[in-house]
């Protein structure tokens, strides 16, 4: 296995071993300058109570906390930071995976592999999130290692690879658990990619004893305690014709001049256009080359030698077409995973561009490799304010609940313990809980969309104590009720 990713190629730099040196450089990039984001708040949370009660209250805390155990794990290793043990797993899971791919792409697009690995480093899509703590990097490297074995196994059959197809992608779900989706299209693609002669054969080394454990477990898993300890419980239900139903009934009661049937097409279709309109955002200019290839005739045969990958692209576009007609919404790191697929094909189509018009290379080359630094260095000064607000509070008020703070980052940067607070996001009911003596210090997270603030301040009857802002508007302002103007004093 590491044996093919370190190959050399005519004598020159292995691209993936490139590709993989790159990535980590990025990440460091990335990482520098930046704070942590919300739900990397909620993973070392979740990472610190696995390290002081175990397995258990940390699934209380966060109902899939595997990716949490693994960096903790890590930190009690090696002595390193829950943080910093959590970005380093991050940085290698998301180089080991454009790594993976790029040796796919060798294999299918020798010609381009350069410019794939220029793609997949530089689609804004899929970096433009180095610089946050996130599970979903070690789904991508898991699943890509599924790929990647997959791949080894069309070319030369065995056992082995056979049985290191699901075990991958098991461990990828432990990361997000709809990895598991691209294990049927793994089988498909193997359908028609055999030799007819050996089709039956094949099919039975990959999907024969994953099939009969495969419903062990599910019959297991859905008769036992765990699937209703876990969220999927509950996730089925909102992804499900019920969920759907009560949304309808819902949009209905809004808008009783459209009839039940109107409703539901209005939700189903314009959710499922939410996915090429994110896709396509995030594209950019890296969809001429797609473009390129489709009027010059070769797209379908790219998408062809691209097989496998092409099957996992429609494996997730399934995936995010259940969750965004369930949930109405989509999260750009959810589509990440769909430029990851494509970049062998955008490669391609930007090697025959270059091909076809040498002079355009240098600039071309250039333009990717500027693009690979700006999806990692940010010009927007870093959100400090967080950290300021953390440093006040741990100097100037107790840790209560009596003190109301809806902003976890700065909970975080305080070093009260972020999570178990609840608090809303009403500011009207929050003012009746203000005249009811409900708090005595409140630390708010105010946004610079946020209009009516100072109105807000004036009718709720509480005073700004201190103020940290952002320059690009944004703040965090701690504020008291005029009854309680002795009981915390400014730092």
């Amino acid at each position: 296995m590491l044996g093919g990713l370190y190959t050399r190629l005519g004598g020159s730099p292995s691209p993936v071993l490139a590709t993989f040196a790159l990535s980590l450089l990025l990440s460091l990039l990335a990482r520098m300058g930046s704070l942590i984001n919300r739900d990397g708040i909620l993973y070392v949370e979740t990472a610190r109570i696995y390290l002081e009660g175990g397995f258990a209250p940390a699934m209380t805390e966060f109902y899939w906390p595997f990716f949490p155990v693994a960096f903790a794990s890590i930190a009690k290793l090696t002595g390193l930071g829950l943080e910093t043990s959590g970005y380093l797993l991050n940085a290698f899971f998301m180089a080991g995976a454009c790594a993976l791919l790029v040796d796919i792409a060798r294999r299918r697009f020798p010609d381009a592999v350069w410019f794939v690995v220029l793609v997949v480093l530089a689609i804004p899509g899929l970096n433009e999130y180095r610089n946050e703590l996130l599970r979903e990097y070690g789904a991508w490297f898991f699943s890509m290692l599924a790929l990647w074995l997959a791949i080894r196994f069309d070319e030369r059959p065995s056992w082995i690879l056979a049985q290191s197809i699901l075990p991958s992608l098991a461990v990828a779900a432990l990361f997000r658990p709809e990895s598991l989706v691209l294990y049927p299209a793994i089988v498909i693609w193997q359908t028609w990619s055999s030799p007819a002669n050996e089709r039956v054969r094949r099919l039975a080394m990959v999907a024969g004893p994953v099939c009969v454990l495969g419903v062990v477990f599910l019959i297991y898993f859905f008769s036992s305690s765990l699937y209703e300890k876990s969220r999927l419980a509950s996730d089925v239900v909102r992804f499900g014709v019920q969920g759907l139903e009560q949304k309808v009934q819902a949009v209905a009661a809004v808008l009783p001049a459209y009839a039940g049937e109107q409703v539901r097409g209005i939700l189903i279709w314009g959710s499922l256009a939410i996915i090429p309109e994110r896709f396509l955002a995030k594209l950019g200019l890296f969809a001429l080359p797609l473009l390129l290839l489709l009027f010059g005739g070769r797209l379908i045969d790219a998408v062809k030698r691209n097989s496998l990958l092409s099957c996992a692209f429609l494996a997730h576009v399934l995936v995010l077409s259940v969750f965004v007609v369930g949930m109405q919404f989509l999260a750009g790191r959810y589509v990440a995973l769909l430029y990851l697929f494509s970049a062998p094909v955008i490669g391609y189509g930007i090697w025959r561009f270059v091909s076809d018009s040498p002079r355009w290379k240098i600039p071309v080359v250039a333009l990717l490799s500027a693009l690979m630094v700006a999806n990692v260095v940010s010009s927007e000064p870093a959100k400090r304010h967080f950290v300021d607000a953390g440093n006040w509070l741990s100097a100037n008020a107790q840790d209560s609940q009596r003190v109301y703070v809806e902003s976890a980052r700065t909970l975080y940067y305080s070093g009260w313990r972020p999570m178990r607070r609840w608090y809303t996001e009403d500011r009207r009911e929050l003012a009746g809980l203000i005249k009811d003596g409900r708090f005595d210090l409140l630390v708010l997270e105010v946004s610079r969309k946020e209009k009516g603030f100072d109105q807000w301040v004036q009718e709720s009857g509480v005073e700004v104590l201190v103020r940290f802002s952002h320059p690009n508007g944004d703040a965090v302002i701690v504020v008291r009720p005029k009854a309680n103007q002795g009981s915390v004093q400014a730092g």
